[in-house]
């Protein structure tokens, strides 16, 4: 090489890391959706063949489980080995019908087990935010410290199925009842980053409603769905997963569950890599 065209080079060369360094940071929202939630393992997959690293993880419920054990470090193996080895049957137990029908220690021993011990979400590898609700006033209630388990368990805490959670003095319930897909809050904390909005929700149409019980959840699953709708409208990417016909007969298969989440990414990941390609949103400067 010439001279002249070596001294091109270097001079070149901060520019050039510069643009290598440009791409704009991910944030990633998964959602509600409770045995379709295995979905967001192939999401983690997927993030990982591709060398997405996001900046922060935000959950509600089941994309509370799966967020917190990414942003804590651990691969999508050892996430699905988790999932794997949790014995749904048991993952709450039984107490008296007080404040719910059931209480999470079984899922909060899972993760504990899953993290290595306790854990405290501002010391995780990875920014992370489980989104749970406050029974008392229906408020969004963003967890960002505090024990890992206790955060997701008050955020998977479905109202009569499951004890409320009592954090800092408030009584809270399931992340899907304020915010089923948490783009706001990814979006609040992350805003120069694209934020891509994951939806596994069951939809009304998945199955008919035949018992009493059956009329309660779909009503449940009528509200969260309209309220996922208009939160991932706000994303930057979405994937709208419909999953319940991978089920059959309340069997699930977790590879399939899993195959599903990771080929949505993978399929997608055209528009999300000119997502993050794109310079970052400069504000205008305020007058003066």
């Amino acid at each position: 090489m010439r001279r002249r065209e070596l001294l091109g080079a270097l001079a070149a060369a901060p520019a050039v890391a510069r643009a290598a360094g440009a791409r704009r940071p991910l944030a990633v929202a998964l959602g509600s959706g409770s045995m379709h939630g295995l979905a967001h393992i192939g999401i983690v997959r997927a993030c990982e063949k591709l060398g997405l690293v996001p900046e922060i993880v935000v959950g509600s419920s089941v994309g509370a489980a799966v967020g917190a054990l990414w942003a804590a470090g651990l691969d999508a193996a050892a996430i699905e080995r988790t999932a794997r080895s949790l014995d749904w049957t048991h993952a709450a137990e039984w107490t008296v019908p007080w404040r719910g029908l059931k209480r999470p220690d079984g899922l909060r021993r899972a993760l504990l087990d899953a993290l290595g011990g306790a854990r405290r979400i501002e010391a995780l590898p990875r920014r992370f935010a489980a989104v749970a609700t406050g029974l008392a006033d229906g408020a969004r209630v963003v967890l960002d410290r505090g024990p890992v388990d206790l955060a997701v368990a008050a955020s998977s805490a479905i109202p009569v199925l499951f004890v409320p959670v009592w954090i800092e003095g408030r009584e809270l319930v399931d992340g899907s009842l304020s915010a089923p897909v948490p783009v706001d809050v990814a979006r609040e904390r992350a805003p120069a980053a694209v934020v891509l909005a994951v939806d596994v929700a069951y939809r009304p149409s998945d199955e008919p409603p035949r018992l009493l019980s059956d009329i309660a959840f779909q009503a449940l699953h009528i509200l969260v769905n309209a309220l996922a709708a208009e939160q991932i409208a706000r994303a930057d990417l979405a994937l709208r997963l419909d999953l319940h016909h991978l089920m059959r007969e309340g069997h699930v298969d977790p590879s399939v569950l899993i195959d599903a989440g990771e080929r949505a990414l993978t399929e997608a990941w055209p528009r999300l890599q000119a997502l993050l390609d794109r310079p970052v949103p400069q504000r205008p400067p305020r007058a003066s």
